[in-house]
């Protein structure tokens, strides 16, 4: 039997934000989250927008504290880089808003605190209606 590889953009998503995670709270670098031949083989998404995200990290940093009512280093981790990777894909790809909305609140309500994929939700929806 052959091993499927899963193409899935949602689970690249997943193991993105779990990535950010660790460079930012682990201290790993790029190069030692990139190392991982297993995730970079399985999720052809990956790679792409974990590097995007970091190589824009600035530009995205900036326009998420321009329509934020408190710091961005206020907020948990998740819901930090959950935001990161939805305001990198409105950016830079094609994707409905909606989509990029519904994923960024599943990340969060998967992964952060209980109740930080409202503030999520919301700052996306006032970003979109302001910026694209």
């Amino acid at each position: 039997m052959t091993k499927k590889t899963s193409t899935s953009p949602t689970r690249s998503r997943d193991k993105v934000l779990q990535s950010l995670y660790e460079i930012e709270v682990g201290g790993a670098s790029l190069k030692e989250v990139l190392k991982d031949q297993f995730t970079k083989k399985n999720y052809p998404h990956y790679k792409s927008l974990l590097e995007g995200i970091v190589e824009s990290q600035e530009k995205i940093d900036e326009l998420l504290e321009n329509n934020m009512d408190r710091s961005l280093s206020d907020l948990d981790p998740i819901e930090r880089n959950a935001l990161r990777l939805a305001i990198y894909e409105l950016l830079n790809n094609n994707l409905d808003k909606p989509i990029v909305i519904n994923e960024s609140i599943r990340l969060t309500k998967k992964y952060g605190t209980a109740q930080g994929y409202k503030y999520v939700n919301a700052l996306l929806d006032k970003i979109i209606k302001e910026a694209f």
